[in-house]
């Protein structure tokens, strides 16, 4: 599964369950549920209960296409698999420093 894949069946899911909100209240339901999704993530690992966490994850990864697709169909941001692939390209160019157990930051206008 793709990300485009994703973020399409949010869309639709979206449509289909006739959920029709202003911009506004969709971001801030989205980045809420995004929040409450990662503290549940956390709560399995921590309570050792790691059966759940790709549910969790799956549903991190749900809420942040979701806020991907505001920013692009509200907001004109870039689509989020050419922005992933740029982030990818830059992670690669990045180094390892194993004293300060840190990655480099080289200068990159869009990734700082």
């Amino acid at each position: 599964m793709k990300i485009k894949d994703i973020q399409n069946w949010e869309r639709g899911f979206i449509k289909r369950k006739g959920v029709s909100l202003k911009k506004e209240k969709q971001t801030r339901i989205a980045v809420f549920k995004l929040t409450e999704e990662v503290g549940e993530v956390a709560k399995a690992i921590l309570e050792n209960r790691w059966d759940e966490v790709q549910a969790e994850v799956s549903d991190i990864i749900v809420f942040a296409c979701k806020i991907a697709n505001i920013a692009e169909d509200f907001y004109g941001a870039d689509k989020l698999e050419n922005v992933l692939k740029r982030k990818i390209d830059y992670c690669n160019i990045r180094k390892f420093n194993k004293s300060s157990i840190k990655f480099n930051k080289p200068k990159n206008k869009e990734f700082k």
